[in-house]
């Protein structure tokens, strides 16, 4: 669970949310809507305890071993590296017991391709790939942008899945600035002008 008591969340001057107190579970997705600008990702690295709140408490409680895991637009793969040497790499960092094999937002590119050689949604599949086989809540920045549509429709499946688990439902937290087409409600916060709205039954 992620727990927001009375956060208030600046980014410099600005008042991005305010008084914000609500309980984030697992069992659905919870979205982060709203504009570029509108300060999904000063929210965001306040919930990923990166930056302080202005005021308030962010409470993580996830079970033992299992870290809040943070995905941004900035992360990147080394150019020099293979599609291939990634793909060994990857079963090494995963805890025991993680999924072998890859998601669907494995991108169908050839091994030896130099991952600087390939698309920015092809660079984002690989990193989106390596972090849903990991066990732990997700806090994911605008993963959306930049997919094709399958790979878009893929994401959301594997992010459903992983919320709606039998045995080890998780929490996720996607900022975006529009919720995808096969999104299938969920609830969560719209952010503009310096204002939080609640929707789908968010809060307290």
């Amino acid at each position: 669970m992620l727990a927001l008591d009375d956060l208030a969340v600046r980014r410099g001057a600005e008042r991005i949310v305010t008084g914000l107190s609500l309980e984030i579970r697992p069992g659905r997705i919870f979205w982060v809507v709203g504009p570029n600008g509108a300060g999904k990702s000063s929210l965001l690295r306040v919930l990923a305890l990166l930056d302080p709140p202005a005021a308030g408490r962010v409470y993580h409680r996830a079970p033992p071993g299992e870290p809040f895991l943070y995905f941004h637009s900035e992360m990147a793969l080394p150019a020099s590296s293979t599609v291939g040497a990634w793909a060994r790499l990857v079963p090494r960092l995963l805890p025991e017991g993680a999924p072998a094999g890859h998601t669907a937002l494995w991108p169908d590119v050839a091994a030896d391709r130099k991952v600087g050689r390939l698309s920015t949604g092809e660079r984002k599949r690989l990193l989106l790939d390596a972090l849903l086989r990991r066990p732990g809540p997700l806090l994911l920045d605008e993963p959306y942008e930049h997919l094709s549509p399958d790979a878009k429709a893929a994401l959301t499946a594997a992010l459903e899945a992983r919320v709606a688990a039998p045995v080890a439902a998780r929490v996720v937290v996607v900022a975006t600035n529009q919720l995808p087409a096969q999104a299938g409600g969920g609830a969560g916060l719209r952010l503009e002008a310096g204002f939080a709205e609640p929707f789908g039954e968010a809060g307290p």
